[in-house]
C-alpha cells in the first residue's frame, strides 16, 4: 500500500533532522564529540608532532571525511584547543587560542599549531583497535563512528547546539568529579549531584531547582566608593558588562569605571563617596547583576548513532554510560582472545615443523613449492591460513636452529597463558568491572 505524500514528507524531514543533528549540532552520548571534532582527533591519533591548524583543516577535507569548508574546520579545531572554552582542551594548542577577555578570539589558523594531547589520549583514545568504523560519504575511506572514552566526556567540557527540531545545553563538570562519579556508578553506589564547574572561571554555583543552576561572578568593595569586579559568570562577555556599565553611567547609577582586564577580569567601578561602605560581596554582585541562570537540556545522539535522546540528569547519563562502556570490555577481550588464538596456531605450526625434522631436510629440498607442500603436510591438523603458511615457508634457514625452537616454546607458553586469562575475563563480568575500575583509578594520577 502506498504511503500518503504527507508521510513521505514527514519521514524525509525526520531523516534530515537526524542528519543535521549528528553531523553538525548535537554531540554523541558515546564520546561527547560532534562530527568534525571526532574527525579532527581521529586524523591526529597517529601523529606525534605538531601540525598547523590550517593544515589539519586541509587534511580533513582532502582525506574525504569532511565535506564542509576549511574555515568551519579551522574554527572547530581551534575550539578543541581553546583553554577558555574547555575544562580539558582535547588538543594541545601552540599559539593564541583565546584569552579570558576574548575566549573565542583565536589567532589565524595559519599561525597556530595543534597536536595530540598525551593526557587526553589516556581517557579518550582508548581501545582504538575496536573503535567502530563506517564508510565516509562516498565509501572511499573509513572514519570512526565514535571513540571509547573511559568517562562520559559528554559532561566534561559542555556542549551547546541547535538543529532542526532540537537544541542542547549540556553544562561542564570537572574531570575529577566525572572520574569519581564513574567509579561510584561502576561500584553500584548512589551518585551525588554533579555540580557544573568551569575550571577557567572562579564563579560560585548554586542549584536552583531541577536542571537549573545559578552562576555568580566575583565583585567586592575596594574602598567606600569603589567596587572591583574580578570575575564574570559564564556566557557574560566582557563587552556585555561594559555595555551595562555604560548604561549605568548614563543613568547616574555609577560615576565611572575603568577596565584593566587582560589575562584576568579587572574592572573598577566608581560610585558616590561612601555609597558602598559596609557592602558585602553578595550586595556588590547583585548591584552589578553579575548572576546568570542556565537550564541544562541533555539532548544527545543516542548509543545507536541514529536517534536523538534526552536525559533528565547528568547522573542518569553517567549510569547509562558505565553500562554501555562495560560492554566494550567484553569486545576488547574477545578481540584479544581471537588475535592470540590465531597467532598461537602459527607458533604451534612452527613447533610441529621442528618436531617433524623439517630443518634437517631443508638442504635437500630444491624449491619453495616443495617446502610449502612439506609444511602443509606436517601442519594439516592445524587451522593455519595462507598468510601463516607463507610466513613459515619464508623463514630464513638460520631460524631453524635449537635456540629458535626454545623461542617458539616460550612464545606458545606466553600465548597459552594469555588465552587462559582472556577466557577467564570473558567468563566473569566481575573481572571486567575490576579491570575498568583499575583503569579509572589510573586516571586520578593525571592530576587534572
Amino acid at each position: 500500500m502506498n504511503k500518503p505524500s504527507s508521510e513521505y514528507i514527514l519521514d524525509i524531514s525526520k531523516e534530515y533532522s537526524i542528519y543535521v543533528c549528528s553531523q553538525r549540532a548535537i554531540a554523541s552520548i558515546c564520546d561527547g564529540l560532534k562530527d568534525v571534532q571526532r574527525k579532527s582527533i581521529w586524523l591526529l591519533r597517529n601523529k606525534s608532532d605538531k601540525i598547523k591548524t590550517i593544515s589539519l583543516a586541509g587534511e580533513l577535507i582532502s582525506s574525504g571525511i569532511y565535506v564542509h569548508g576549511d574555515a568551519s574546520a579551522s574554527g572547530a579545531i581551534s575550539m578543541l584547543a581553546a583553554p577558555y572554552a574547555n575544562n580539558v582542551p582535547l588538543l594541545d594548542g601552540i599559539g593564541t587560542f583565546g584569552t579570558r577577555v576574548a575566549p573565542n578570539e583565536y589567532a589565524a589558523p595559519r599561525y597556530t599549531y595543534v597536536k595530540k594531547s598525551k593526557t587526553v589520549e589516556k581517557f579518550l583514545l582508548n581501545d582504538l583497535e575496536i573503535v567502530p568504523l563506517k564508510d565516509n560519504y562516498d565509501g572511499s575511506v573509513k572514519e570512526p563512528v565514535h571513540f571509547l572514552p573511559l568517562i562520559p566526556t559528554i559532561l566534561l567540557n559542555g556542549v551547546s547546539g541547535i538543529a532542526v527540531g532540537w537544541s542542547t545545553e549540556i553544562l561542564p563538570r570537572t574531570f575529577k568529579d566525572l572520574v569519581q562519579a564513574t567509579l561510584d556508578a561502576l561500584d553500584g553506589k548512589t551518585l551525588k549531584k554533579l555540580k557544573p564547574s568551569y575550571s577557567y572561571l572562579t564563579v560560585d554555583v548554586v542549584h536552583i531547582e531541577g536542571n537549573t543552576w545559578e552562576f555568580s561572578g566575583k565583585a567586592s568593595v575596594v574602598d567606600s566608593s569603589t567596587i572591583g569586579i574580578t570575575e564574570l559568570p559564564p556566557a557574560m562577555a566582557l563587552e556585555h558588562i561594559k555595555a551595562r556599565l555604560d548604561k549605568m553611567e548614563e543613568d547616574g547609577a555609577i560615576n565611572s569605571y575603568v577596565d584593566r582586564s587582560t589575562e584576568t577580569i579587572d574592572i573598577k567601578v566608581k560610585l558616590a563617596r561612601g555609597s558602598v561602605k559596609g557592602w558585602t560581596a553578595a550586595q556588590c554582585v547583585d548591584f552589578l547583576k553579575l548572576r546568570s541562570k542556565k537550564t541544562e537540556r541533555i539532548v544527545v545522539i543516542d548509543w545507536n548513532g541514529t536517534s536523538i535522546r534526552q536525559y533528565e540528569t547528568a547522573e542518569e547519563v553517567v549510569q547509562a554510560f558505565v553500562e554501555w562502556r562495560l560492554g566494550w570490555y567484553k569486545i576488547r577481550y574477545e578481540k584479544l582472545l581471537a588475535d592470540d588464538e590465531y597467532e598461537i596456531q602459527y607458533w604451534r605450526a612452527v613447533k610441529l615443523c621442528f618436531d617433524n625434522d623439517l630443518p634437517k631436510g631443508l638442504g635437500k629440498i630444491k624449491d619453495k613449492q616443495a617446502i610449502e607442500d612439506k609444511v602443509k603436510n606436517i601442519t594439516k591438523t592445524l587451522d593455519i591460513d595462507v598468510k601463516q603458511l607463507d610466513k613459515i615457508v619464508s623463514l630464513p634457514t638460520y631460524r631453524w636452529a635449537q635456540d629458535y625452537y626454545l623461542v617458539v616454546l616460550e612464545k606458545i607458553k606466553e600465548l597459552e597463558e594469555n588465552i587462559a586469562l582472556y577466557t577467564a575475563v570473558l567468563a566473569d563480568e566481575s573481572l571486567r568491572r575490576a579491570i575498568y575500575r583499575d583503569e579509572l583509578v589510573e586516571l586520578r594520577k593525571l592530576g587534572i
